[in-house]
């Protein structure tokens, strides 16, 4: 006479019909299906089982073959109405959730110290790597795993730390606005890691790709920023011109010196110094009058107003010019060619 084959519990008696090799369903439940005494459950090499009997004990099981009651007591309890869960946890689940950032978050660009508008995009894969937590945090008393509302949940999340994580390394790296898009690999990488650290520790599940797809501002924005980047950096000169000016206060041929020089570079930078430190323009050509902070380019005397040549040593203070007789060009006095109509003048 043969003996009754034990009952055998496997993945496929799942609730949701899933496939084994479908790594997008993160658990599936099997459960209520247990009639024998001697029941055996098993585990495919592509899962993990997690085992909860009666609702208090719960064991987790790799791949094999696993008698579902351990001891008497077990069946005694199971033949009053304990009850028996087997959970199937892929070993390499294959998820990919799309995140986007719906409201933009805020960024004080430090180069232009202008608040700006930054918003992102891209994708993740997600991998299991604490099965207790994902079971408490993930299944719990759930009968089947809803993939759509996973991803909703999850890239929510996601979504929820990525203005902190991002902001901390950027902050670090001390990247500016126009360099997100460049760096968006390696920002991508180290903000996956730090979210993927907090989702391990709360939900049981890894970050195995954090991929920003595009990250970046408004063109208004980017406007904004580049003309207040623009500005704090004409600022910036502006303040080395006046600490040089200052720093000449009691040289005053070599201060007129160095006004002369920055007309000749910068024309809008010097007439802003003038608006600052109160001296009228002077003038050039050989019309032009001298102004009484004006000194000899040689010897550093002072000149008075309307002076053409220096009452010490004899040196032209007013740059001699030579008019065009053709296009009425005032050129340098020892010009050869007129610059404009290239006329010759000596």
């Amino acid at each position: 006479m043969f003996s009754k084959k034990p009952q055998v519990i496997r993945f496929d008696q799942n609730l949701c019909n899933a496939k084994v090799d479908d790594n997008e369903v993160l658990f599936v439940r099997v459960t209520g299906v247990v009639d024998d005494k001697n029941a055996l459950f098993e585990v495919p090499p592509t899962h993990s089982a997690y085992v909860i009997k009666g609702g208090g004990d719960e064991r987790f099981y790799k791949s094999g073959t696993y008698e579902v009651f351990d001891n008497k007591k077990e069946v005694k309890a199971w033949k009053k109405g304990l009850s028996v869960d087997i959970i199937y946890i892929p070993n390499t689940p294959s998820v990919k959730v799309l995140w986007g950032t719906a409201e933009k978050f805020k960024y004080r660009d430090e180069a232009s110290n202008k608040v700006v508008n930054v918003g992102a995009r891209g994708y993740i894969f997600v991998t299991i790597t604490n099965f207790l937590q994902f079971y408490k945090k993930i299944v719990g008393n759930k009968k089947e795993f809803d993939l759509k509302e996973f991803k909703k949940n999850f890239s929510g999340n996601v979504v929820n730390y990525f203005a902190d994580y991002f902001l901390k390394v950027v902050k670090a790296e001390k990247l500016t606005y126009d360099q997100f898009d460049a760096y968006k690999l390696e920002i991508g990488e180290k903000v996956g890691k730090l979210i993927s650290e907090k989702f391990e520790q709360d939900w049981g599940i890894g970050i195995t790709n954090f991929v920003i797809e595009w990250v970046g501002i408004d063109g208004e924005d980017s406007t904004a920023v580049e003309n207040a980047a623009a500005e704090v950096q004409k600022q910036k000169k502006l303040k080395e011109y006046l600490d040089e000016l200052e720093r000449l206060e009691d040289k005053k041929w070599e201060r007129e010196k160095y006004l002369r020089q920055l007309e000749l570079q910068d024309k809008q930078a010097y007439y802003e110094v003038l608006k600052i430190v109160g001296h009228p323009p002077v003038g050039s050509g050989a019309t032009a009058s001298v102004t009484a902070t004006t000194y000899c380019p040689h010897c550093g005397a002072k000149a008075e107003g309307g002076d053409i040549f220096c009452s010490k040593c004899g040196t032209r203070i007013v740059k001699e010019t030579v008019t065009c007789p053709k296009c009425g060009k005032a050129n340098d006095g020892d010009a050869a060619f007129c610059s404009v109509c290239g006329t010759k003048l000596k």
